[in-house]
């Protein structure tokens, strides 16, 4: 983004945004969380590693093109959004977490743009 002169130093949204820092802290100095995505041939499955939290301070969601992920845990949230490889069933979740290692899997599913035409 082009910067003029005499721009405040909130940033074009005039501070609007000044939380998302301390939400995403550490994430940009090689702290980034630490996502894969693995793909099958009848499946998606996002592991991610998240110490120190539980399985009930885990929410997900995914619109089934891409998966957020949000653990509250000691220390900062843990926040990714990972877009996925292929379409999946975005009902057909399934959520493990052990030992810090949180795996969702997913059922692929049709591209929904593909209806067909003959």
């Amino acid at each position: 983004m082009r910067r003029n002169p005499g721009d405040d130093e909130d940033g074009p949204f005039g501070g609007r945004f000044g939380g998302i820092e301390e939400l995403l802290a550490g994430m940009a100095d090689g702290g980034a969380a630490a996502v894969d995505v693995h793909e099958y041939d009848d499946e998606v499955r996002v592991v991610a590693d998240v110490p120190n939290t539980s399985r009930e301070r885990v929410d997900v969601w995914c619109d089934g093109r891409a998966v957020a992920i949000r653990a509250d845990r000691d220390g900062p949230p843990f926040v990714a959004r990972v877009d996925l490889p292929a379409y999946v069933d975005d009902d057909s979740g399934r959520l493990d977490l052990n030992n810090g290692v949180l795996e969702v899997t997913f059922d692929r599913d049709t591209d929904p743009a593909n209806i067909g035409f003959h």
